[in-house]
């Protein structure tokens, strides 16, 4: 099954999308009707089903941009580090930044894919399912470089990457903007820890 093109989407379909967003998140899927949507957006329910066959096709299309956004971000994240030829700290810390204020800053549509995506049908979850897969990869084969040129241990590299995800991903549920320590900070302890441990030197 072909993924929706969502490249030269009508400005009114955008804009419809975000409205959507806003209420899948307030009310949740399952909550929120065409109707709703209609009347947000503020067109008839009619010129909705123009651009949007039911709201299944507009859980799909959001999950689809959430997709490609995180993994643009992780992508670049990486290029520009291997780039910079900076120390395997710098590089970790700058990748898990990048990816990690993205994926921040894009936390309601974290939310919607976290507790929505299971109402999209099982062909149309897999397409989202598959974005996460890519995204894994692409920072899972920048590792397996790092180890092949001695920067890293040679070690699991699935393991190590699932740590590494699973670490950050759950600054979704507890990190607070304007607390006393901000992204960059956490991300720095994170690497540092990954890096060095945290054994005292007594128990050396």
């Amino acid at each position: 099954m072909a993924r929706k093109d969502i490249s030269n989407m009508h400005e009114t379909a955008q804009i419809i999308l975000e409205k959507a967003h806003e209420l899948f998140v307030e009310k949740g899927y399952e909550r929120s009707s065409m109707r709703e949507i209609a009347e947000r957006v503020g067109i008839s329910k009619a010129a909705l089903y123009h651009h949007f066959k039911n709201k299944e096709e507009i859980l799909f299309t959001l999950c689809v941009q959430a997709g490609e956004i995180v993994n643009e971000d992780m992508r670049m994240a990486i290029f520009r580090s291997e780039s910079s030829h900076a120390s395997i700290r710098e590089q970790l810390i700058n990748i898990l930044y990048d990816y990690t204020t993205g994926y921040l800053k894009h936390k309601n549509f974290n939310k919607v894919l976290f507790f929505e995506i299971e109402s999209l049908p099982p062909e149309k979850r897999d397409i989202i399912v598959n974005y996460e897969r890519t995204n894994v990869a692409q920072f899972k084969n920048y590792i397996k470089r790092m180890m092949k040129l001695g920067k890293l241990k040679d070690t699991n590299a699935t393991v190590l990457t699932f740590c590494f995800f699973a670490t950050v991903q759950w600054l979704y549920f507890w990190y607070r903007e304007g607390g006393p320590l901000g992204v960059r900070d956490i991300i720095e302890y994170i690497v540092d820890y990954f890096l060095y441990g945290v054994i005292g030197e007594d128990e050396e």
